[in-house]
């Protein structure tokens, strides 16, 4: 019987089995059980469906119990079918009985409703909420630096990350001090950036330093403007700054409002950009509630906002005229979320006591990750991957397709590389070692020839791809000069591809610190494996952290991208232990530059992958068959997510 047949056995008995969803299923119970649920009805007015939409979820005493969850709310979890929600608590108040929560609805169909659950309740659960992994950006400045932003300071401004949060100070008697940041992201029309902040003046002249908030052009600050400016002692003073280079517009609308708080005080501001009939509008929101004279509608005659990408933008500033308005704005959190003029609703339908839920089989993972997170799946055989397929991937959060290619195999993938395509999922070919390469100078040759192979195909193919993948000799019979030789080879890909191709490179355990160094030179994206065959492999999300330290530490250095593989096994393809770990992850490294995803790689499957792969190498005569890789080649290649082979197995079963 062969494995997949007999993993294939297992996810049936486990089906057959009767086990409580709701309380096992979702992350972080602690042994505990959730004892209660709200259902909440989600209803989409805008006219158009709405994908990984944020939404707000307000709790006060006429619509929950406080007193049956945690004090701060650790135990919240939210559900929709199968899936578990990722969500942010952005304030709880027990005492004053009110909450603001926002939750990542994954889709939203238009003009009907979508049913969420709200699950509390257990006292041993504990916190998972996740700004990065609810919002389009998020920062809550609990690093030391800015990671996510591009900072600059002229004249005598400085800035300040301490006891998360961020200080902009403009502290001397000085003109046109600036503080001032800058997202590294980019955003799309349809975002508010909302930033927590209270306003501190230290000089003599009451005004204070002025903060301006909202998006610029990416290239060119003053290319393009959207910015709210608030000055004047307790701000009373709010205008636009608004440039639009495309249609060489200016405007600058005067006083409009007034944010009038007490310095030192906590508020919110919501900087809104939207399109309504093809054209872009502004709305300014305080403390989540919209002001109407700040709106800005654009027509046909006066098409003030600009609708291209955009980046966002704080700062402070003091006046031209040198008066002593010295001071700063300080910062407690900053996020973007999408937005849409008529926004969903919600209502609360029920509060209802856990019921136990019997599953009808093993759930399918269902990923969302942050903005900028790549999440990765091997394939080595697209014969079972029809559009169907395809689109399962994709729904289940996957991003990137990594697929085996070679020199006679390569045209019979422009189809599923297409298809991968059409449904927004990069691919790289993935060019393994040559098993019937005797010497590493061998190997060389047979990876720059597939390379050659991917470049012409991509001049004449009608969906190129987006990138390569590299497996590197694992270094372990001649260290140094199998190290060397990749070094080597490396360099001869990025002169083979130019700056056509994103190149990709597994990078063996092996490897010495000074050689990841070497590599990070060359590679765009470096493939951290944390496994081995044949070992005790981490697992945890402490034991991940730590055996990736030091070389995430010399990729950081060299100013390189990981990507961090991590082993499971058959057991862990549960919705909610697969999402757990990779939420874990992505909380941890969300400060990072380095960090660009994580893959899971089920060990079972690309154990027994390398076991056939090895018979087949036995076997092969002709070499006109796709190159396999032995059991240590796995070890350096096998780092995406082979949670195909569930995927394949559940629609078999369906069919």
């Amino acid at each position: 019987m062969s494995f997949y047949r007999q993993i294939y056995i297992i996810f049936i008995l486990v089906a057959s089995l009767t086990f409580v969803q709701t309380c096992a299923a979702l992350t972080y119970s602690g042994g505990g059980e959730w004892n209660y649920s709200e259902e909440i009805i989600i209803k989409e007015n805008s006219g158009s469906s709405l994908t990984n939409y944020q939404i707000p979820i307000v709790l006060n005493n006429s619509n929950f119990d406080f007193s049956l969850a945690q004090s701060e709310g650790q135990d919240i979890r939210f559900t929709s079918g199968d899936s578990q929600l990722k969500h942010w608590v952005e304030e709880w108040s027990s005492g004053k009985e009110t909450a603001t929560l926002w939750v990542k609805v994954p889709s939203i169909p238009a003009n009907s409703n979508t049913k969420i659950i709200m699950h509390y309740g257990n006292p041993e659960a504990s916190e998972i909420a996740s700004g990065p992994g609810t919002f389009e950006f998020f920062d809550s400045f609990s690093g030391s630096t800015f990671s996510n932003w591009e900072s600059f300071t002229t004249g005598g401004g400085e800035q300040e990350v301490s006891s998360g949060v961020c200080k902009l100070i403009v502290p001397k008697f000085h003109p046109e001090d600036v503080s001032s940041l800058k997202s590294k992201d980019e955003f799309l029309i349809n975002s508010m950036f909302v930033v927590k902040r209270s306003k501190t003046t230290t000089g003599e002249d009451s005004r204070g330093p002025v903060i301006t908030q909202g998006f610029v052009d990416p290239q060119k600050e003053t290319k393009n403007q959207i910015l709210a400016v608030s000055e004047l002692e307790n701000e009373t003073k709010v205008s636009w700054t608004i440039k639009n280079d495309k249609e060489d517009v200016r405007y600058y609308p005067s006083d409009l409002t007034d944010i009038d708080e007490i310095e030192g005080d906590w508020y919110t501001i919501g900087v809104t950009w939207y399109m309504d009939d093809e054209l872009g509008n502004l709305a300014w929101y305080k403390d989540g509630v919209r002001d109407s004279k700040m709106d800005i509608v654009s027509t046909e005659e006066y098409n003030y906002v600009p609708v291209e990408d955009m980046k966002v933008y704080i700062s402070a500033n003091s006046y031209s005229d040198a008066s002593d308005n010295t001071g700063y704005v300080s910062i407690d959190y900053a996020y973007v979320r999408n937005f849409v003029p008529e926004e969903p609703t919600v209502s609360f339908e029920s509060s209802v006591q856990e019921q136990e839920v019997t599953a009808e089989a093993p759930v399918r993972i269902n990923i969302t990750p942050a903005s900028g997170i790549m999440t990765a799946i091997r394939i080595f055989n697209t014969s079972d991957y029809d559009e169907d397929a395809i689109v399962e991937l994709k729904e289940s959060g996957l991003n990137t397709i990594m697929v085996l290619t070679n020199e006679y195999n390569i045209w019979n993938l422009e189809r599923f590389v297409k298809t991968a395509h059409d449904h927004d999922m990069q691919v790289y070919a993935m060019i393994f070692n040559d098993p019937n390469s005797d010497t590493n100078e061998d190997n060389s040759v047979y990876v720059k020839n597939v390379l050659e192979e991917v470049i012409d195909y991509n001049s004449k193919s009608l969906s190129a791809f987006d990138g390569v993948d590299i497996a590197l000799d694992p270094c372990t019979d001649d260290l140094d000069n199998a190290c060397a030789l990749n070094l080597l080879l490396l360099e001869d890909t990025r002169e083979i591809t130019g700056n056509e191709l994103a190149i990709a490179v597994d990078i063996p355990t092996s490897y010495t610190l000074s050689d990841i160094s070497g590599v990070s030179e060359t590679a765009d994206l470096i493939i951290l494996q944390t496994y081995e065959l044949g070992e005790t492999n981490p697992q945890t999300r402490t034991d991940i952290i730590d055996s990736v330290a030091s070389r995430m530490g010399e990729i950081r250095a060299s100013e390189g991208k990981a990507l961090i593989g991590i082993s499971v096994n058959e057991d862990f393809l549960t919705d909610a232990d697969v999402q757990s770990l990779l939420s874990e992850l992505e909380d941890y490294y969300a400060d990072d530059s380095a960090f660009v995803g994580t893959s899971i790689a089920v060990y079972e499957e690309y154990d027994a992958y390398a076991s056939i792969q090895d018979t087949a190498e036995e076997t092969e005569s002709d070499g006109s068959s796709i190159p396999g890789f032995s059991a240590t080649l796995a070890i350096a290649g096998i780092v995406g997510v082979l949670v195909v082979s569930y995927i394949q197995k559940r629609r078999i079963k369906e069919k």
